[in-house]
């Protein structure tokens, strides 16, 4: 059950990522690549997908985690980034 609503939040988070395109190409990529990780991390919690690529379950569990690590990590930075750039523009802005 995590699995899959892990895989639906990443697909769902990788599909807002084309949408945000138009006004920011990087920050679609990060949020489409925070997408990638998170349906990964649950695709590798699954076991259908451990038995299909023959990897042990301590395997699985450290590439799910691996993964859902590299999401965290993106999404802190995605909104350290974002929020110095709204905080700079802000600044600018009340000029």
């Amino acid at each position: 059950m995590v699995a899959v609503v892990t895989v639906v939040i990443g697909a769902l988070v990788l599909g807002y990522g084309p949408l945000i395109v138009p006004s920011s190409v990087l920050g679609g990529g990060w949020i489409a690549a925070i997408g990638v990780s998170l349906l990964l991390s649950g695709l590798f919690f699954s076991e259908r997908i451990g038995d299909r690529l023959d990897v042990t379950p301590g395997g699985r569990r450290r590439l799910s985690l691996a993964f859902a690590a590299l999401a965290v990590v993106l999404a802190v930075a995605f909104v350290a980034v974002n929020g110095a750039t709204f905080e700079a523009g802000e600044i600018e802005g009340s000029s």
